[in-house]
C-alpha cells in the first residue's frame, strides 16, 4: 500500500512538473529539440524555411513582477480583453509570457517581434509556431540584444527592446542605458528610455539626458516622460529642478505634462506626497511663469486634475483682471474639462460677470458644449434680455 502511495505521489509530482512547463505543450505549437536556445532556433529555421508562408519561433522567459500583457478577465458573463497592450505596475500580473519572432520563409529574417500571453488563445495570424521551450535569461537577453543592435529594417529592433524590458534580470537596466548611449536607431533609443523609467535607480541617467542639449528635443522629451512615470519618489522634485535649468520650450512643456501625471492613482506613487508636489508645481507655473504658452500648458493639465485646489487656481486665473486674455481663455477651457457639477456653475459666473468680452464668449462656447440644463436656462435668460 505504501509503495502504491509513493508511486502515486511521484506520478503527481511528474504531472505537476510537466504542467509547470506547459507552455512547451501549447496546442498547435511545433516543439523543436535542441540542447540550447541557439540550436533550437537553428533547427526551427531549417524547418520553417522549407515552408511557403511566414512562420513564428517563440520561447518563454522569466517575467519581471508587476507586468500585465494581453490580459483577459471576466466581468459577469462578459469577457474583457486588453488586446496586446502592456501595463506596468498592474495588479493583474501575467507570469506566463513568450517572445514571438515572425520570420520570412525565404531567408529566415525577422520581420516582427511580439510578447504574447501564453495563457490566452490566439491564431498567431494563421502562421505556424515553432516552440523553443523556456530560455534562460542569458540566452534570451543575448539573442534580443543582438537583434536590437542589428541593422534589421522595420520595428523588430525596437520591439526587441520592449521584450528586454519585460525580463526579470538585474542586467536589464545597464543594457538599456547602453542602447541609449550607443544605438544609431532612434526608435531603439526611445524604447530604452521608456523602459528605464520603469526600473528603479536610473533617474539620474534620465535627468542627465534631459539636460543634454546635444540630444534632440524629442529624445529629451522622452526622458522627461520616463521620469514622470517612474516609481522614484523624487521624480517630481527632479522634474521641477530640470524645468528651472533648461530653456527649450518644447522640453519644458513635456516636463509640465510629466509632472501632471497622477502617479498616486495609477499605483506607481508610494504616497500622495508626489501628487501634492505635482499640483504645487503646476500652480506655480500657471500663476507666475513669464512664458504664456507654458502657463497655458500648466492650466490645461490643472484642468485634468481633480481636486478643489486646482479648480480654485483656474478660477483665480480667470478672475485676475490684469492677466493675459489668451491665458484666461485657456483657463476657461481647462474649467470646461472638469465634471459638470464643478464646471457649469463657474462657467456661468464667468459668462455673466467677466469684464472681457472674449473671455465671456469663451465661457459661453464651452457652456454650449456641456448639454447641461443649467446652461440652457442661462442661455434662455441671456436671449430674453
Amino acid at each position: 500500500m505504501i509503495k502504491s502511495i509513493s508511486k502515486l505521489v511521484i506520478l503527481i509530482a511528474i504531472v505537476l512538473a510537466s504542467s509547470a512547463n506547459s507552455p512547451a505543450q501549447r496546442e498547435g505549437f511545433l516543439a523543436v529539440d535542441g540542447p540550447n536556445l541557439r540550436s533550437k532556433l537553428d533547427n526551427a529555421l531549417r524547418q520553417g524555411r522549407g515552408r511557403q508562408t511566414r512562420f513564428w519561433t517563440a520561447y518563454a522567459f522569466d517575467v519581471r513582477p508587476g507586468v500585465a500583457v494581453d490580459v483577459e478577465w471576466h466581468n459577469g458573463t462578459t469577457t474583457v480583453s486588453s488586446g496586446t497592450s502592456i501595463s506596468i505596475g498592474s495588479k493583474n500580473e501575467t507570469r506566463n509570457l513568450g517572445v514571438f519572432f515572425l520570420h520570412e520563409p525565404s531567408d529566415g529574417s525577422i520581420v516582427r517581434v511580439e510578447v504574447f500571453n501564453l495563457d490566452r488563445r490566439r491564431e498567431y495570424s494563421g502562421y505556424p509556431v515553432y516552440w523553443l521551450g523556456r530560455a534562460t535569461n542569458d540566452e534570451s537577453l543575448t539573442y534580443l540584444k543582438a537583434l536590437a543592435e542589428s541593422n534589421q529594417i522595420g520595428e523588430a529592433p525596437k520591439q526587441s527592446v520592449v521584450a528586454i524590458g519585460l525580463h526579470d534580470d538585474p542586467r536589464v537596466g545597464g543594457m538599456l542605458e547602453d542602447f541609449v548611449r550607443n544605438s544609431k536607431i532612434d526608435k531603439v533609443r526611445r524604447s530604452a528610455i521608456f523602459w528605464l523609467g520603469q526600473i528603479p535607480g536610473h533617474n539620474q541617467f534620465l535627468v542627465d539626458l534631459v539636460r543634454n542639449e546635444q540630444e534632440s528635443a524629442s529624445l529629451r522629451k522622452e526622458a522627461a516622460f520616463a521620469i514622470g512615470i517612474s516609481k522614484d519618489p523624487g521624480a517630481v522634485a527632479a522634474l521641477e529642478g530640470l524645468y528651472a535649468a533648461i530653456t527649450n520650450r518644447e522640453v519644458k512643456k513635456q516636463i509640465i505634462f510629466a509632472v501632471s501625471l497622477d502617479r498616486s492613482e495609477d499605483g506607481l506613487s508610494p504616497s500622495n506626497r508626489s501628487s501634492d508636489d505635482g499640483i504645487n508645481f503646476l500652480v506655480k507655473v500657471a500663476e507666475s511663469d513669464s512664458d504664456r504658452e507654458l502657463r497655458k500648458q500648466a492650466l490645461f493639465w490643472l484642468g485634468q486634475r481633480a481636486g478643489k485646489r486646482s479648480l480654485e487656481v483656474l478660477g483665480a486665473v480667470v478672475e485676475k483682471s490684469d492677466d493675459d486674455t489668451e491665458v484666461q481663455k485657456q483657463a476657461v477651457f481647462a474649467i470646461s474639462q472638469r465634471a459638470k457639477d464643478e464646471a457649469v456653475p463657474l462657467l456661468i459666473k464667468i459668462a455673466r460677470t467677466h469684464p472681457k468680452p472674449a473671455v465671456r464668449k469663451q465661457a459661453m462656447f464651452w457652456l454650449g458644449q456641456t448639454g447641461d440644463e443649467r446652461a440652457l436656462e442661462f442661455f434662455k435668460e441671456v436671449l430674453s434680455k
